[in-house]
Order: C-alpha cells, then structure tokens, then sequence
C-alpha cells in the first residue's frame, strides 16, 4: 500500500502531542512530571525497532537477552488511529476498479502507524467495523498494520455497490471507543459523511481525555463535481434516491455549502484543541505528510 521509500522518509518523525497527559507505562516521551529526567525506573523487554542505545548490554551479557533501560520521567503516548470504513468511504466513480477514497485512507493509516511505531509509541488502530489490531510497539509491527488493512480491504468490498457493510455510524462507534479509550492522540481519518451527524461521537472522544486530529478524506469528484444535467442519484449510505438538476448556479451553491461543511468540522476539532486537515485524495501521500502536516504542527 506504501512503498519503502516513502515509510523511510517517514523515519524519525513523530507526533506532537497537544496536551501533555501522564501516561501509564514508562516510555519514551517527556512526562509532565519534573526533576527526575536520569533517574533509573525499570527494564522492559526489547522490542525490534527500539533504538539499539538505550540497551542495557550488562544485563545482556548476563542473561543473554536484551532489555530497555527506562527512565523516571518517560511516559509513553497513547496513539489511537481510527479509519472509517463506512460505505461511503468505498465510493469510486465509474471509470474506477477500487475506491481512491478507501485507498487514501489505508495509505494515510499505514503512514500515520508508521511514526508513531517508528518513534517509539503505543499504537491502537481501529477500523468502523469494531476490527481492531494492537496495542503495539516498534516498527516491526508495521508489517502487522498493513495485514491489517488488507484484511480490512477485501472485507468491505466484496461487491459493488457495497451492501451489507458491517460499520457502525461515527457517534455510535466514537462513543464506543470512548468508553475504555487511554488518554493520548486520536487520529481520525473519515469523509464525515454520516446522516446522524459526528458531534456526539467527537464529544465523547473528547470527554475521555484525547487529543483529535481529524484527517478529513474526500475525492476529487466530492470537493470539484463535474457532473451535469439531469441525474437521479442515489446515497450509498441509506440507499436513498434523488432527482436533481446540476447547472452552473447548483454547483456553486454545492461548493458553498461543501465549504461550509468542512469548515464546521475544522472549528469542531480547534475548539477541542485538536487539528484539522482536509485531504484530496489526488494529493499523493508523501505530500500530505512530509510537507502539509509538517507545516501545520501536526509531526515534527
């Protein structure tokens, strides 16, 4: 789903965490708490991907396995990704074998797993469907990840347009999540296009003490339709059918309204003190991550 390339230009960053909370393991990111940054705390296991420096190669010689000095002041962060496999996520116009949308979401989820794996974060990704795999550490379970949502893929397509899909809608499966979720970064990457709305579920996500990033997916067709005339379309969500007629006057106003729409959710997340990002999925991964959410604070 990603090549090499682009996952090892994606070595050595790592999220910036909002809101800095204590967390429950000792890990590797700066903890609230002050004055203790060298005082020995603990040993873990080794896990591949750990940085080979912080082996205690004494204990090594003696018991001939490897474990990983821990410090007072570390604590880990929670890192929560949750990717909307909804119906309408699965969209593809007709021209299209596989839904760009479901594509970009995948590929925006490995890349999103692989720094937080790559930076020494507790990674939990999870899809609509209740499917979850984690928690985990180390960038050796990327290849975990990518089975993951390959699995993910052919359970939610087996058939076009996509009928009996399993998903939840968001604010029930948001609230869902909440209930037990660890405080720590929540990434969500969705098309918000749901008929009961979000607000709930984001509400409960953030009642649970976690920082949401939302990376807002939509197609090229969604944010610059160029359909015309008379068309009967039909929701691929509800099955709904409706007769509309597209000029020149109804796309503007679509536009206004699609521009309004984002902009809600955008004011939702900042005023949660989370982050927000709107994705075409024309735009190729390395650009969305390397250059945008750099530049929006997102990964440093």
């Amino acid at each position: 789903m990603l090549s090499e390339t682009i996952l090892r230009s994606l070595s050595g960053l790592q999220f910036v965490q909002p809101h800095r909370r204590p967390g429950t393991t000792i890990g590797e990111r700066r903890s609230p708490r002050r004055g203790r940054s060298v005082e020995f705390a603990d040993y873990r296991d080794y896990t591949p991907g750990d940085d080979p420096r912080r082996v205690d190669w004494n204990i090594y010689a003696r018991l001939e396995r490897p474990y990983i000095k821990l410090y007072e002041d570390e604590q880990d962060l929670a890192v929560h990704v949750l990717v909307d496999a909804s119906p309408s996520m699965q969209w593809r116009n007709d021209t299209a074998q596989t839904s760009a949308k479901w594509e970009r979401a995948a590929q925006l989820a490995i890349a999103m797993c692989y720094i937080a794996l790559s930076s020494g974060d507790r990674l939990i990704i999870e899809t609509s469907t209740r499917d979850r795999f984690g928690p985990r550490r180390g960038v050796a379970a990327t290849s975990g990840v990518i089975e993951f949502l390959e699995r993910a893929t052919l359970n939610i397509d087996p058939d076009y347009p996509p009928v009996n899909n399993l998903s939840l809608p968001l604010n029930t499966w948001w609230k869902r999540y909440a209930l037990d979720a660890r405080p720590g970064l929540c990434i969500i990457i969705s098309d918000f296009l749901d008929a009961d709305g979000y607000t709930e579920g984001l509400n409960a996500l953030g009642s649970s003490r976690l920082d949401i990033n939302v990376l807002h997916t939509l197609s090229a067709d969604e944010l610059d339709p160029e359909f015309a005339g008379d068309l009967r379309l039909r929701d691929i969500e509800t099955s709904a059918m409706q007769d509309v007629s597209l000029d020149d006057a109804a796309l503007n106003q679509y536009r206004q309204r699609l521009n309004r729409w984002t902009g809600e959710i955008a004011e939702s997340c900042r005023r949660r003190g989370g982050k927000y990002h709107l994705t075409d999925t024309g735009d190729p991964v390395e650009k969305v991550v390397l250059r945008d959410l750099r530049r929006e604070g997102w990964i440093n």
